[in-house]
């Protein structure tokens, strides 16, 4: 079996952090209008949202998989997705499924997780990977309606 990697798509990051200095210089006009508190939170907000994006442009959201099994994201919460990497082997897989905030996740019985957003461009090329090693865990809900499609794991 031949292995794999997905990426989150880098355009989305790169246009949301294009947007940072157009958010901080409203924010800036909103403070020179009077408007401190929402200029403020305006100009922060955009700040922490481009500090929290920037993880995204590392090879650290990436999910891979090979002959050995799926390894990725293990931690999925919020702007720490992604600090913690983990891998199950094909054989330990037990879940595959959708957190209650989307994510689509892999799961060993001793409760590991593989994690992966729908940011992530490819993941036909996941699925298919995972139905050949392991058929067992797809369902027909979990089937993408149109081959071309992305992903999904709709409940």
């Amino acid at each position: 079996m031949r292995g794999g990697t997905i990426r989150i798509d880098r355009r989305i990051v790169w246009l949301a952090l294009a947007m940072v200095p157009l958010l901080v210089f409203v924010g800036i006009m909103a403070m020179r209008q009077g408007s401190v508190t929402i200029g403020a939170a305006v100009a922060i907000g955009a700040v922490v949202c481009g500090l929290g994006c920037l993880p995204t442009l590392s090879s650290r959201l990436d999910l891979a998989w090979d002959t050995a099994g799926i390894s990725g994201c293990a931690q999925a919460c919020g702007p720490f997705f992604g600090l913690r990497r983990g891998r199950i082997g094909w054989d330990a897989m037990v879940v595959l499924g959708r957190t209650g905030a989307g994510y689509g996740y892999v799961a060993s019985a001793d409760g590991r997780r593989v994690l992966w957003t729908d940011m992530h461009q490819g993941q036909e090329r996941l699925f298919a990977a995972i139905s050949r090693r392991r058929p067992d865990l797809i369902t027909p809900a979990m089937q993408p309606a149109d081959p071309d499609s992305d992903f999904d794991l709709r409940p």
